[in-house]
C-alpha cells in the first residue's frame, strides 16, 4: 500500500513537475511525496506562486534571443531546499561532458537531491537521475533514475532511439517518439537555449511515464530576485503539458530564470496542499 500510494504521489509532481526536476526532488526531501492527488482538499491556491512577477505591459512584445551556449561540461547548481521556514535537504544540477556516442558529443545531465539529518529521521531521501544528452543535436538519447525516498526504492532505464523513433524502457516496452524528443531533465536544458517570448509560450515535444506529448513552457514575466548566490534578473516560467488541447496542469511549478545568456535557475517553487517548496540557489559554478 506504502508503494502505491508514492508512485500516485510520483504522478502529481510529474511528469509536468519533473520537466524541472526539482520540484519533484524537492517534494519528496521535504517528505511530501506521499501526498495524495485524488484527496477531498482539492488542488492547493496556488495564485500566490506569480503574486510578485511584472507581466508584459499589455500589446508590448518581447523576446529573449536564443543563446549559443547557455551552458558547458563543469556547470554545477546547488540549491538548498525550503519547506516553508524550514531547510528540508539540499538538491544539485550538474554538467558532465567528455563522453561520446555513435561518434557524436553527449552531455551527461545530472540531477540529485538529498534531505537533510533532520529530515532523514522520518523520511531519508536519496535520489540522482540522469540524462545522456546530444550535444550537438539537443535531444536525448537515455534517461536514467535510481530513486531512494523512505522505504522505497526503485531504478528505471529509458533508452531512446531517435533513428527508428523508438523508446525502449527497461522492462522492455516499447513506445513511440516524435522526432528529437525531450525527457523529463533535458527537456529544462533544452529551454535554456530557446528564444523566450514574454507572455507568450515555448512549445516542443517530451517524453515521460510512457508517452509523448506536447510540453508548453509559459514565460509568465520577470521579476528580480535575491538568493544566497546573488541577485539576478529573471524571467518566470511555468511548464504545462498539453494534450487534447486541455491544458493540463498538476502540481503547479514556478521557476525564475537569469535573463542572461547563461539562463541559471535561482528559485523553483510549487504549492501543496499542506504548505509551499522553494528550492533556491546557494552556489553556481558555471565552468
Amino acid at each position: 500500500m506504502r508503494r502505491r500510494r508514492h508512485s500516485r504521489g510520483r504522478g502529481r509532481f510529474g511528469p509536468a513537475g519533473s520537466w524541472a526536476l526539482l520540484a519533484a526532488l524537492a517534494l519528496a526531501a521535504a517528505g511530501l511525496a506521499d501526498a495524495d492527488p485524488d484527496g477531498a482538499t482539492g488542488d492547493p491556491d496556488s495564485s500566490g506562486l506569480t503574486s510578485t512577477v511584472t507581466p508584459p505591459p499589455p500589446g508590448e512584445r518581447e523576446i529573449l534571443p536564443a543563446v549559443d551556449r547557455p551552458f558547458q561540461p563543469g556547470e554545477s547548481l546547488r540549491f538548498s531546499v525550503q519547506y516553508g521556514p524550514i531547510h528540508a535537504g539540499s538538491a544539485y544540477l550538474q554538467v558532465m561532458g567528455g563522453g561520446e556516442r555513435n561518434g557524436d558529443p553527449v552531455d551527461t545531465l545530472v540531477a540529485r537531491a538529498e534531505s537533510n539529518a533532520f529530515f532523514s529521521l522520518t523520511y531519508k531521501v536519496r535520489n540522482r537521475i540522469e540524462s545522456v544528452w546530444n550535444a550537438g543535436g539537443r535531444y536525448s538519447l537515455e534517461y536514467r533514475e535510481d530513486r531512494r525516498e523512505g522505504g522505497y526504492k526503485a531504478k528505471s532505464q529509458i533508452l531512446f532511439d531517435q533513428d527508428k523513433g523508438e523508446a525502449h524502457y527497461s522492462n522492455g516496452q516499447t513506445f513511440p517518439i516524435p522526432p528529437k524528443v525531450q525527457d523529463a531533465l533535458s527537456a529544462f536544458y533544452y529551454t535554456r537555449y530557446q528564444a523566450l517570448p514574454i507572455g507568450g509560450s515555448v512549445i516542443f515535444d517530451y517524453h515521460a511515464s510512457r508517452r509523448s506529448q506536447p510540453l508548453e513552457v509559459r514565460v509568465l514575466g520577470r521579476e528580480r530576485v535575491k538568493t544566497p548566490a546573488g541577485t539576478f534578473n529573471c524571467v518566470v516560467l511555468e511548464p504545462v503539458l498539453k494534450a487534447g488541447g486541455i491544458f493540463k496542469n498538476k502540481g503547479r511549478l514556478v521557476i525564475w530564470m537569469t535573463d542572461d545568456e547563461r539562463r541559471i535557475p535561482v528559485l523553483m517553487r510549487s504549492k501543496v496542499a499542506i504548505g509551499s517548496i522553494s528550492v533556491v540557489l546557494q552556489e553556481a559554478k558555471t565552468s
